[in-house]
């Protein structure tokens, strides 16, 4: 079983990787078969799939930032809520959202869920 600190490292990489839209970076996190269900209704995808995808859907100059700790599980689960700001059809927007992984005893995410929060909210009020 993967350790907290390995969890809580792997989640802070993930982070990383969307801020510095490096696709790459975030699949080496995932497993060979992981799966990945989104927010956006696909529904469980394979997540060497769909990954890209999700990140050519990231409005160039996004940025992801942590909202709260990353959390681990007593097992091999670890979530983290955080918040992209970005700018949309030159309007502002911050959508929340909360990843929950799950991994392996490799180390390696096997599944990913993301839930939304409140979208289209304005920032910089």
């Amino acid at each position: 079983m993967p350790t907290e600190e390995h969890m809580r490292a792997a989640l802070q990489r993930y982070l990383d990787a969307l801020n510095n839209h490096d696709v790459a970076g975030a699949v080496a996190l995932f497993a060979d078969g992981a799966t990945l269900e989104d927010p956006v209704g696909t529904g469980v995808a394979d997540a060497a799939e769909r990954l890209p995808k999700m990140f050519d859907q990231v409005p160039v100059g996004s940025t992801f930032t942590l909202d709260t700790p990353i959390r681990t599980s007593h097992g091999s689960a670890a979530a983290m809520a955080f918040t992209v700001r970005a700018v949309v059809d030159g309007a502002p927007v911050e959508v929340r959202s909360i990843d929950v992984m799950e991994f392996d005893e490799s180390g390696l995410i096997t599944h990913m869920n993301a839930y939304n929060g409140p979208s289209d909210v304005v920032f910089g009020q």
